[in-house]
Protein backbone atom coordinates (compact mmCIF):
# COMPACT_ATOMS: atom_id res chain seq x y z
CA UNK A 1 0.00 0.00 0.00
CA UNK A 2 1.22 3.04 -0.95
CA UNK A 3 1.80 5.85 1.87
CA UNK A 4 -0.55 8.96 1.17
CA UNK A 5 0.46 12.42 2.99
CA UNK A 6 -2.66 14.43 4.69
CA UNK A 7 -2.97 18.00 5.62
CA UNK A 8 -2.62 17.49 9.31
CA UNK A 9 0.78 15.75 8.83
CA UNK A 10 4.08 18.16 8.68
CA UNK A 11 5.72 19.68 6.11
CA UNK A 12 9.64 19.79 5.34
CA UNK A 13 11.25 22.59 7.42
CA UNK A 14 12.88 24.03 4.35
CA UNK A 15 13.71 27.92 6.11
CA UNK A 16 14.71 25.88 8.96
CA UNK A 17 17.06 23.35 7.38
CA UNK A 18 18.62 26.18 5.42
CA UNK A 19 19.81 27.80 8.02
CA UNK A 20 22.19 24.71 9.24
CA UNK A 21 26.06 24.80 8.55
CA UNK A 22 26.87 23.54 5.67
CA UNK A 23 30.33 21.42 5.41
CA UNK A 24 32.84 21.15 2.40
CA UNK A 25 35.40 18.83 1.89
CA UNK A 26 38.36 19.40 1.10
CA UNK A 27 37.29 22.63 0.79
CA UNK A 28 34.62 25.03 -0.19
CA UNK A 29 35.46 25.69 -4.03
CA UNK A 30 34.77 29.30 -5.68
CA UNK A 31 32.88 27.96 -8.20
CA UNK A 32 30.68 24.55 -7.88
CA UNK A 33 31.26 22.10 -10.55
CA UNK A 34 30.80 18.03 -10.88
CA UNK A 35 30.10 15.27 -13.38
CA UNK A 36 27.95 12.81 -11.39
CA UNK A 37 26.51 13.54 -8.01
CA UNK A 38 25.53 11.13 -5.37
CA UNK A 39 22.80 11.47 -2.42
CA UNK A 40 23.39 9.95 0.46
CA UNK A 41 26.36 8.08 -0.37
CA UNK A 42 26.49 6.60 3.52
CA UNK A 43 29.52 4.06 3.79
CA UNK A 44 30.59 5.56 0.45
CA UNK A 45 30.90 1.85 -1.21
CA UNK A 46 29.45 2.87 -4.63
CA UNK A 47 31.09 6.25 -4.69
CA UNK A 48 34.80 4.86 -3.84
CA UNK A 49 34.20 2.37 -6.60
CA UNK A 50 33.07 5.14 -9.05
CA UNK A 51 35.65 7.49 -8.24
CA UNK A 52 38.57 4.97 -8.23
CA UNK A 53 36.82 3.68 -11.94
CA UNK A 54 36.65 6.78 -13.26
CA UNK A 55 39.41 9.29 -12.47
CA UNK A 56 39.04 11.99 -14.91
CA UNK A 57 35.03 12.45 -13.93
CA UNK A 58 34.33 14.78 -10.51
CA UNK A 59 31.90 13.58 -8.22
CA UNK A 60 30.09 15.02 -5.87
CA UNK A 61 28.51 13.96 -2.66
CA UNK A 62 26.01 15.29 -0.08
CA UNK A 63 24.90 13.59 2.88
CA UNK A 64 23.03 14.68 5.39
CA UNK A 65 24.00 13.01 8.19
CA UNK A 66 27.04 14.54 10.08
CA UNK A 67 29.04 11.24 11.84
CA UNK A 68 28.62 9.54 8.04
CA UNK A 69 29.83 12.75 6.64
CA UNK A 70 33.16 12.64 9.04
CA UNK A 71 33.42 8.88 8.80
CA UNK A 72 33.83 8.82 4.55
CA UNK A 73 36.31 11.40 4.95
CA UNK A 74 39.10 8.87 6.13
CA UNK A 75 38.14 6.68 3.75
CA UNK A 76 38.37 8.96 0.95
CA UNK A 77 42.05 9.91 1.95
CA UNK A 78 43.07 6.32 3.01
CA UNK A 79 42.98 5.65 -0.59
CA UNK A 80 44.26 8.67 -1.83
CA UNK A 81 41.12 9.39 -3.94
CA UNK A 82 41.22 13.46 -5.30
CA UNK A 83 37.87 13.38 -7.41
CA UNK A 84 35.39 13.52 -4.46
CA UNK A 85 34.00 16.96 -3.07
CA UNK A 86 31.71 15.94 -0.77
CA UNK A 87 28.93 18.21 1.03
CA UNK A 88 27.31 17.84 5.02
CA UNK A 89 24.26 18.91 4.22
CA UNK A 90 20.25 18.35 3.24
CA UNK A 91 20.04 17.77 -0.42
CA UNK A 92 16.83 19.79 -0.84
CA UNK A 93 18.80 22.99 0.47
CA UNK A 94 22.28 22.17 -0.96
CA UNK A 95 21.51 21.27 -4.63
CA UNK A 96 19.46 24.20 -5.63
CA UNK A 97 21.68 26.55 -3.58
CA UNK A 98 25.03 25.62 -5.29
CA UNK A 99 24.61 24.25 -8.33
CA UNK A 100 23.44 25.54 -11.78
CA UNK A 101 20.88 23.39 -14.22
CA UNK A 102 21.57 20.60 -16.24
CA UNK A 103 25.19 20.29 -14.43
CA UNK A 104 25.25 16.26 -13.82
CA UNK A 105 25.41 13.47 -16.49
CA UNK A 106 24.66 11.19 -13.72
CA UNK A 107 22.33 11.47 -9.98
CA UNK A 108 22.34 8.28 -8.02
CA UNK A 109 20.07 8.06 -4.98
CA UNK A 110 20.44 4.52 -3.68
CA UNK A 111 18.30 3.07 -0.73
CA UNK A 112 17.00 6.63 0.79
CA UNK A 113 15.13 6.14 4.29
CA UNK A 114 12.16 5.65 3.38
CA UNK A 115 10.33 6.61 6.55
CA UNK A 116 7.60 4.34 6.75
CA UNK A 117 5.13 5.87 9.50
CA UNK A 118 2.90 8.71 8.60
CA UNK A 119 4.27 10.72 11.25
CA UNK A 120 7.55 11.04 9.48
CA UNK A 121 6.19 11.21 6.16
CA UNK A 122 7.23 14.95 5.25
CA UNK A 123 10.31 13.51 6.09
CA UNK A 124 10.86 11.48 2.43
CA UNK A 125 13.16 12.62 0.22
CA UNK A 126 12.02 11.50 -3.35
CA UNK A 127 8.90 13.98 -3.62
CA UNK A 128 7.60 14.93 -7.11
CA UNK A 129 9.03 18.74 -6.22
CA UNK A 130 12.20 17.45 -5.91
CA UNK A 131 12.42 14.97 -9.00
CA UNK A 132 11.50 17.96 -10.44
CA UNK A 133 14.61 19.69 -9.43
CA UNK A 134 16.66 16.69 -9.85
CA UNK A 135 15.43 16.33 -13.59
CA UNK A 136 16.68 20.25 -14.13
CA UNK A 137 19.94 19.24 -12.68
CA UNK A 138 20.63 16.62 -14.95
CA UNK A 139 22.81 17.21 -18.59
CA UNK A 140 20.67 16.75 -22.00
CA UNK A 141 20.04 12.65 -21.79
CA UNK A 142 21.23 12.05 -18.12
CA UNK A 143 20.31 9.94 -16.02
CA UNK A 144 18.93 9.79 -12.50
CA UNK A 145 19.65 6.14 -10.84
CA UNK A 146 17.18 5.18 -7.56
CA UNK A 147 16.91 1.94 -5.34
CA UNK A 148 15.45 0.98 -2.74
CA UNK A 149 14.96 -2.89 -0.78
CA UNK A 150 11.06 -1.45 -0.02
CA UNK A 151 8.06 -2.38 -2.10
CA UNK A 152 5.73 0.55 -1.11
CA UNK A 153 8.19 3.02 -1.41
CA UNK A 154 9.22 1.79 -5.04
CA UNK A 155 5.60 1.87 -6.14
CA UNK A 156 5.76 5.62 -4.05
CA UNK A 157 8.39 6.82 -6.44
CA UNK A 158 7.05 5.71 -9.54
CA UNK A 159 3.74 7.44 -8.80
CA UNK A 160 5.53 10.81 -8.13
CA UNK A 161 7.84 9.98 -11.37
CA UNK A 162 4.92 9.57 -13.46
CA UNK A 163 3.88 13.51 -12.60
CA UNK A 164 7.29 14.70 -13.55
CA UNK A 165 7.34 14.87 -17.21
CA UNK A 166 11.03 16.43 -17.44
CA UNK A 167 12.17 12.28 -16.64
CA UNK A 168 11.62 9.24 -18.52
CA UNK A 169 11.26 5.49 -17.71
CA UNK A 170 14.63 3.90 -19.37
CA UNK A 171 13.60 0.92 -18.37
CA UNK A 172 9.82 0.76 -20.36
CA UNK A 173 8.03 -1.35 -20.29
CA UNK A 174 9.18 -2.71 -16.83
CA UNK A 175 9.25 0.07 -13.54
CA UNK A 176 12.17 -1.92 -12.05
CA UNK A 177 15.46 -4.13 -12.66
CA UNK A 178 16.76 -6.26 -9.74
CA UNK A 179 20.13 -4.55 -10.96
CA UNK A 180 21.72 -2.55 -12.65
CA UNK A 181 25.02 -3.24 -14.90
CA UNK A 182 28.08 -1.26 -13.75
CA UNK A 183 26.67 -0.51 -10.40
CA UNK A 184 28.75 -1.59 -7.89
CA UNK A 185 26.65 -3.19 -5.02
CA UNK A 186 26.88 -1.63 -1.75
CA UNK A 187 28.24 -3.43 1.47
CA UNK A 188 24.24 -3.15 2.76
CA UNK A 189 22.48 -4.10 -0.34
CA UNK A 190 24.30 -7.28 -0.60
CA UNK A 191 23.46 -8.21 2.97
CA UNK A 192 20.04 -7.13 2.12
CA UNK A 193 19.91 -9.79 -0.71
CA UNK A 194 21.48 -12.55 1.58
CA UNK A 195 18.67 -12.14 3.70
CA UNK A 196 16.62 -12.71 0.66
CA UNK A 197 15.36 -8.89 0.27
CA UNK A 198 14.63 -8.14 -3.43
CA UNK A 199 15.87 -5.11 -4.47
CA UNK A 200 14.19 -2.38 -6.98
CA UNK A 201 16.53 -0.33 -9.05
CA UNK A 202 14.55 2.61 -11.41
CA UNK A 203 16.49 4.08 -14.05
CA UNK A 204 14.88 7.45 -15.80
CA UNK A 205 16.50 9.89 -18.18
CA UNK A 206 16.22 13.35 -18.93
CA UNK A 207 13.18 14.27 -21.41
CA UNK A 208 14.27 16.20 -24.30
CA UNK A 209 10.93 16.96 -24.86
CA UNK A 210 9.54 18.03 -21.72
CA UNK A 211 7.47 21.45 -21.08
CA UNK A 212 9.84 23.21 -18.59
CA UNK A 213 7.91 23.68 -14.97
CA UNK A 214 10.10 26.07 -12.80
CA UNK A 215 10.22 24.54 -9.12
CA UNK A 216 10.60 27.22 -6.64
CA UNK A 217 12.38 26.51 -2.76
CA UNK A 218 9.30 26.63 -1.45
CA UNK A 219 7.54 24.08 -3.07
CA UNK A 220 9.88 21.44 -1.09
CA UNK A 221 8.03 22.91 1.99
CA UNK A 222 4.90 20.26 0.47
CA UNK A 223 6.98 17.41 0.45
CA UNK A 224 5.64 13.38 0.90
CA UNK A 225 1.98 13.52 -1.40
Amino acid sequence: MIAQQTDKQKQFPYDFEAKKEVLFYPSKPAEFRGDILEIGPGRGDLLLAMAEAQPDKKFVAVEIGKKRYFRLIPRIEKRGIKNIFLIRGDARVIIPRYFGEETFEKIFVLFPDPWPKDRHAFRRLLTVEFFWLLGHHLKPEGELILATDVEWYAEWMTENLRRVSVLKNRLDPQLFASELPGITPTFFEEKWKNEGRKIYYLLYGKNSRHRRQVVPHSSFISSAR
